[in-house]
């Protein structure tokens, strides 16, 4: 894992579960619960976008600052950013996509508990499915990008990510 390491993928992908699996020794953050106290309680999803690009550009100030080289590596689930706040990359950095089968992916998505999940704000089904096309773009695109398949686990299924 690179020195900072940012998690894509569609609503429902499995990008919580995916980054407690591999937490150990790593930093995680998580764009949700940085933004869920501003939007959650009344469920606001205008600007959301736009806030992930700044917390894009803050994560990095913060993290690629030549003095806090010596901090532990990050992993920032940052599920929804726009294409252009994220590439080009730095050298120390990479992107992990979660980007499952599509029926798979669709399965996991309508699975999801209602209000339950890191943040209820993407729970549009038709903007999931935007968005899951976004990423399949930046596949097609050449993005530099490490598409990594989690394994099924059914009994994930309908539960929060802990």
């Amino acid at each position: 894992m690179r020195r900072l390491t940012w998690l894509v993928g569609p609503p429902g992908a499995g990008k919580s579960t995916y980054a407690r699996s591999v937490s150990d020794g790593v930093r995680v953050v998580e764009f949700t619960a940085m933004l869920g106290p501003l939007v959650d309680p009344l469920r606001v999803r205008r600007g959301v976008l736009t806030a992930n690009a700044h917390l894009v550009a803050a994560v990095r100030a913060v993290e690629l600052h030549p003095d806090n080289a010596a901090l532990s590596p990050v992993l920032v689930v940052a599920g929804l950013v726009p294409e252009a706040a994220l590439f080009p990359l730095n050298a120390d950095e990479e992107v992990i996509l979660l980007l499952p089968e599509r029926a798979r992916w669709w399965t996991q998505l309508q699975a999801r508990p209602a209000r339950g999940g890191s943040s209820a704000q993407y729970d549009d089904l038709a903007y999931s499915q935007q968005w899951y096309g976004r990423f399949e773009e930046w596949v097609e695109r050449g993005h530099p990008l490490r598409r990594v398949e989690v394994p099924f686990d059914a009994s994930l299924l309908g539960r929060v990510a802990r």
